[in-house]
Parts: C-alpha cells; structure tokens; sequence
C-alpha cells in the first residue's frame, strides 16, 4: 500500500533529494528487519553496497502504474532511493506538472539539463543537478516514457553516482543543440515531441 499518487511521490523525491519517509511505503522504518518483513527483496551484498527493493501499484491519472521502491545502503548506512518506473509514464506528461513546470505551465528549461544517446532514442534528464530521470523509447511511434527517478547520494564515495553514469552513457545537449537537431530529418517522433512541449 503507498499513500500517494505518482506526480506527489516524485514531487516528494525531489524535495527530499532522494529521501523518503518510511509512512509513505507503509514502514514504520527503513531498518533491513521493517523491509523484510514487508516482503522486500534484497539485491547485492548485505556488507556492501545492496539495496531493498519491493514494488507498488501507484495511483497515475484514471489507473495504476508498477514503481519499483528501492532503498539503497552501504553496508549498515542509508544512502537513498530510487524509483524504477513501469507501465507507461510519458516524459513529456512529467514535464508539465511541478517542479518541472513554472506556475503558467511552462516546462523550466533553466533548471534541467537533458543527454541522449546519438540515436536520440534514449537519454536521461538531469534536474537541479542532482536529480536524474532516465527515459527511453518503445518504438519508433511513441513517446518517451519514464524509465526511473534516481538521486545522487549524500556520500563521499557515492556522491555522483548517479550524474556519472549519465555523464558515461549519454551525450549533453542543450535547448538550441535539440532544436537544431529536430530540424534535421531522421529525428524520432519522440524527439520532435518532446520539443514541442519545451
């Protein structure tokens, strides 16, 4: 059970920079015996870098998408979440709501930074700075739709752990960069949407 809609829990990520409330999952805590008992799994080495994972069904609009809550830890420290998104959320949709929007409804292309690969069929957007939403494309008809919510962690070892990998994978680009690149022909129709709405 999760108390929340999908646009509040990322909205209440992003605040948090990464940290959630345990009362929003239904814990009392995110302590490994809280996790287990609620049915999460465990991924990696319990004495190194693991995370518990469990995932909910999410109220979006008119129906029900699948988030995949995980907590990250380092050894015995809370490092921070992550959201693993499936079932079909829209980048574009995101971008129109708040933080990502101004109060008219404009998206705030000051405070984000996109990447994509040179294909433009996948790219992740980075917002603030910190935060990282990860997006790709089905096929060549559809939209960009969100594929997770990361945050770099407040931990000397792992404090870009998140912008690295996208720094790694991806291509920067800016506003202009993106407008001049959908003029050329070739462009997917995810692309060009996105665009539009920026």
């Amino acid at each position: 059970m999760i108390s929340t809609d999908f646009h509040q829990l990322v909205e209440l990520f992003i605040e948090g920079s990464g940290n959630f409330k345990p009362s929003i999952f239904g814990l009392d805590s995110f302590s490994e015996s809280d996790f287990i008992s609620a049915g999460f799994e465990l991924i990696g080495d319990p004495n190194g870098f693991h995370s518990f994972e469990k995932a909910y069904d999410v109220p979006y609009f008119c129906r029900k998408i699948t988030v995949m809550f995980k907590q990250y830890f380092f050894a015995r420290e809370s490092l921070g979440g992550g959201l693993g998104i499936a079932g079909g959320v829209r980048l574009t949709s995101l971008l129109r709501k708040q933080p990502f929007a101004t109060s008219m409804g404009h998206v705030d292309t000051n405070r984000m930074v996109f990447f994509f690969f040179e294909d433009k069929s996948d790219g992740a957007l980075m917002f603030d700075e910190k935060i990282v939403i990860r997006f790709d494309q089905w096929s060549k008809r559809n939209s960009y739709m969100v594929s997770t919510v990361e945050c770099d962690f407040d931990n000397a070892q792992f404090n870009e752990i998140a912008k690295k990998a996208v720094r790694e994978t991806f291509e920067p680009s800016t506003h202009d960069s993106m407008i001049r690149d959908a003029k050329h022909r070739g462009c997917s129709r995810a692309f060009n949407r996105l665009i539009e709405k920026l």
